[in-house]
C-alpha cells in the first residue's frame, strides 16, 4: 500500500489531490486525418443553363417534357400553300365566333345587374356561336392531330413501313367519315332551315352550314395527309393559334 502522503490543493472551491493531477490533463490525441480531395467540377450542361436563364427567378427549376425538349413540330416539315391559307381562315373564323361567345355571356352578366338594357338573345347568341366554332375547327384540329385519337399501335410500330401505312389506313377513313358527315350535313341545312330560334329567328340550318364546311376541310386535311405519311406530323401548338 502506498504510504505516500497526499496534499490537498484547492483549485477553486473543491479540492484536488496530487494523484489526481495527471487525470486533469486532457490528451490532445491523434491529429484529425485529411479527407478527400474536393471532386472535379463537372462540366456545365449548356441547355440547363440556358433553360435556367430562361427561368430567371423561377421557385421551379428545369424539366424535360415533350413541350419542351426538344421543342414542338421542330424539324417538321411545312404545310402545303393551300393547307396554310384554309386553316388560316378557319382560325380567323373561330376567333371572331369566340369573341361572339364572350360577348353574348358578358351581355347576359349585364343584363342581370341592368335589367333595362338585358337582351333575351345574348344566350342564344352565345351557344350558336359555340356550336358553329365547334363545326369550323374541326378540319384544323384533324390537320394538327388536335381531335381525339387512339394511338395504341403507333408506339409498337413506330420507325416501320407498318407505321406508314398505318398513318395511311387512318388518314383514309377519317377522310371517309368526314365526306360521310358533309353529306348528312348537307341533308340537313334543307331540313332544318324552316326552324328559326326562339330569340334571334335565326335559321336551325345556318349552323349547319358551319358543319359542312368543317367536315369538308376535316376530309381536305385527310387527304394530303396521305401523301405525307412517312414524314413528321404537325402536332396541336397554342401559341400558333395565337399568332
Amino acid at each position: 500500500m502506498d504510504a505516500r502522503p497526499c496534499i490537498n490543493r484547492e483549485v477553486g472551491n473543491a479540492p484536488l489531490l496530487d494523484g489526481d493531477d495527471a487525470m486533469t490533463e486532457k490528451d490532445p490525441g491523434a491529429e484529425p486525418e485529411e479527407g478527400p480531395g474536393p471532386e472535379p467540377e463537372k462540366a456545365p450542361d449548356k441547355a440547363a443553363e440556358a433553360a435556367d436563364v430562361a427561368l430567371g427567378d423561377s421557385i421551379y427549376g428545369h424539366t424535360n417534357t415533350f413541350y419542351t425538349a426538344p421543342k414542338l413540330n421542330q424539324g417538321v416539315p411545312p404545310d402545303p400553300r393551300f393547307i396554310k391559307i384554309l386553316s388560316a381562315m378557319e382560325i380567323t373564323i373561330g376567333v371572331a365566333l369566340f369573341a361572339l361567345i364572350v360577348i353574348g355571356v358578358m351581355y347576359q352578366v349585364l343584363g342581370r345587374y341592368l335589367p333595362s338594357v338585358s337582351w333575351v338573345g345574348a344566350g342564344e347568341l352565345a351557344l350558336m356561336s359555340m356550336v358553329a366554332m365547334t363545326f369550323i375547327t374541326t378540319g384544323y384540329l384533324v390537320g394538327r392531330n388536335g381531335h381525339i385519337v387512339l394511338e395504341i399501335f403507333d408506339q409498337l410500330l413506330a420507325g416501320t413501313r407498318l407505321f406508314v401505312a398505318l398513318r395511311v389506313v387512318s388518314a383514309a377513313i377519317m377522310a371517309a367519315t368526314s365526306l360521310a358527315l358533309v353529306y348528312e350535313a348537307f341533308v340537313k341545312i334543307e331540313t332544318e332551315w324552316g326552324r328559326l330560334s326562339a330569340a334571334m329567328h335565326v335559321p336551325l340550318g345556318v349552323l349547319y352550314i358551319f358543319a359542312l364546311v368543317g367536315f369538308l376541310s376535316a376530309a381536305i386535311h385527310s387527304v394530303f395527309k396521305i401523301p405525307y405519311a412517312n414524314r413528321p406530323e404537325h402536332k396541336l401548338d397554342i401559341g400558333e393559334m395565337e399568332g
